[in-house]
């Protein structure tokens, strides 16, 4: 039962938290407690969509070489236990849901919606389907800036979701050259048939320039007198991320748990570590 939720997937919840500590530190310890329970509501319902994902493709899961092990498609878990389980995630974040604000209450709602839709329809549509994802990030920053009243910054949310679509796009390529080794792309995830590895290559490329780009654009913007050297001396790091990625993901070294390889891999650990302290020390009065 605790396989089906996919406790290694909650990880991607904490954007809730890191986005409000890298631009209003203070803000974010004055609503701690908004701030975890924002935090659980979001991985309750990310908890009901994977449920409800692993129901809908548990056949299409006994295909492939990792997702057939899932509880679901494996029958470690039979539909019954599933569907208990996944009333259990509803029913807790409809109690955590309600204890927040009304505009979180909102993102939160957008965010159940569009999971929705992605596992009934969105995931079958090359683009639309990693899109939706990286949209997914974005309402958890955009929940945890507004439950805590942190500045809402363009920038950030943006070089946010062009790096959460790279890395995305990064996954579709892992499971398009597994896929295609197997010659079962199509069985596996109908949505790799408008894929290839050149194509994901340049959009891949594309991403990083952009996630660059934006990541400045939020860092010479903030109100801090040195902004303009905080940019230069974290822009090597953001730039390390991206290529450490690429590099994962080019030397077939990546899994298709990104949020995984990112918490595995120590360079990318100890990046994450300094990059995070020097855009959080630099917000502290």
């Amino acid at each position: 039962m605790l396989a089906l939720l996919r406790p290694r997937q909650w990880v991607k919840n904490v954007f809730v938290l890191i986005i409000p500590l890298a631009v209003d530190p203070a803000a974010l310890l004055h609503h701690i407690a908004w701030a975890l329970a924002t935090l659980a509501t979001f991985t309750a319902a990310s908890a009901a969509v994977y449920v409800l994902n692993d129901w809908l493709d548990r056949k299409q899961d006994r295909l492939h070489p990792v997702k057939r092990h899932r509880p679901l498609a494996s029958g470690q878990v039979g539909p019954l236990g599933a569907l208990l389980l996944g009333v259990g995630c509803l029913t807790t974040l409809a109690v955590c849901g309600a204890l927040l604000p009304p505009a979180v209450q909102a993102v939160t709602a957008a965010y159940v919606l569009l999971n929705l839709a992605y596992c009934l329809a969105l995931k079958h549509f090359p683009l639309v389907d990693v899109s939706v994802i990286a949209i997914g990030f974005a309402l958890r920053a955009l929940a945890g800036c507004l439950v805590v009243s942190a500045p809402f910054n363009p920038a950030l949310i943006i070089s946010m979701y062009c790096a959460c679509l790279l890395m995305a796009l990064g996954k579709r390529r892992h499971e398009l050259v597994t896929a295609n080794l197997q010659e079962r792309a199509a069985a596996q995830r109908p949505a790799l048939t408008g894929y290839s590895v050149s194509l994901l290559d340049q959009l891949m490329a594309l991403l990083l320039a952009a996630t660059l780009i934006s990541y400045e654009l939020f860092v010479l913007s903030a109100p801090h007198p040195h902004a303009a050297v905080l940019a230069v001396v974290t822009m090597p790091l953001a730039i390390f991320a991206l290529c450490r990625y690429l590099q994962l993901i080019a030397m077939h070294r990546g899994s298709e748990e990104p949020g995984h390889d990112v918490l595995t891999d120590a360079p990318l650990v100890i990046n994450a570590v300094l990059w995070l302290i020097s855009l959080t020390v630099s917000r502290i009065p």
